[in-house]
């Protein structure tokens, strides 16, 4: 494998990976609908710019039930921008950046879920019962404790929006993987539109953004959630899969919770306790699981 494509990859799991370490930085000063409106307009400005650029294929989308896909794209906008843009940011106002990402890496695991209730001809096999049982004692040793700290509501809270979002996450990929075949970048700048149009009213209605007042850093942060992370990053995706297919792309899957941990304990100064890291390892190995060659699978897991 072309050492370029092994760089794509972790540039990749460390642009996801680090969104949570970027929220930490803002979440105690944008209210989560104004955090969630900024990063799906800065997205949308980012990914029309880089298809201004793209070959002639790209930009063409098919006419064929064109109504249909776009009231596709806007269930696809709810719950891939809308949802888990706003949870993500209610979640990191109780609980930290490295449990939210762990939290978030249980995306697969939910979509094994609802791909065997949602997907008539997929199959619940042992290899998918061994995932989601795996990742949910990494889950239940995550949360746990937490039912005997004092903290108890607050972090309770978070860490349901958190996996509200990784939820949200598995049913936007079942969508998602019935558009007709298009770019990955075209798809998500329309998703991002559709995001947009429903976030800022929402937020001009809630939040008074106007009166919020943001440090250097804290823009700083804003500007790469949006561009960057909601932009540039689903480019670089959408190449890796052309370079190498969907199956070494869905790796980033275990990057996105490790980067998203290490970022959190070495430049947060989060304390990561035994159970933490134990939940991570037991969710990366729970993907793992998943992954084990057996039978082609119908339905790609990768939520990134």
């Amino acid at each position: 494998m072309n050492l370029i494509n092994y760089v794509l990859l972790l540039i990749i799991g460390l642009i996801w990976g680090s969104q949570f370490f970027f929220v930490e930085w803002v979440v105690h000063t944008i209210p989560p609908v104004t955090l969630a409106a900024s990063k799906a307009l800065l997205g949308t400005v980012t990914l029309v710019i880089i298809q201004m650029f793209s070959s002639r294929r790209e930009k063409k989308e098919r006419r064929e039930g064109y109504k249909k896909i776009w009231l596709s794209y806007f269930w696809i906008a709810l719950l891939e921008a809308v949802s888990p843009f706003f949870l993500i940011g209610l979640g990191q106002q109780s609980i930290n950046s490295s449990i939210s990402a762990i939290l978030i890496g249980t995306t697969p695991i939910f979509t094994i879920i609802l791909v065997r209730f949602f997907v008539p001809d997929e199959k619940l096999n042992i290899k998918n019962l061994c995932s989601i049982i795996i990742g949910f004692i990494g889950l239940s040793i995550l949360v746990g404790p937490e039912y005997t700290s004092a903290s108890l509501q607050n972090n309770l809270l978070g860490d349901v929006a958190i996996l509200g979002a990784a939820l949200s996450f598995a049913a936007s990929l079942i969508l998602i993987k019935r558009l007709p075949p298009i770019s990955s970048v075209l798809a998500m700048r329309n998703v991002l539109f559709i995001a947009t149009v429903i976030l800022i009213p929402l937020s001009l209605m809630f939040d008074a953004p106007w009166t919020i007042r943001l440090t250097l850093q804290q823009t700083i942060a804003v500007i790469v959630l949006g561009t960057v992370q909601a932009g540039i990053v689903y480019m670089l995706y959408y190449i890796l899969i052309n370079r190498t297919g969907a199956t070494f792309a869905s790796l980033t899957n275990y990057l996105v919770p490790l980067f998203g941990v290490i970022l959190g304990t070495v430049f947060l100064n989060e304390d990561l306790k035994w159970n933490d890291s134990t939940a991570l390892l037991l969710i990366l190995i729970s993907l793992g699981v998943n992954e084990i060659k057996g039978k082609k699978k119908k339905f790609d897991t990768n939520y990134s």
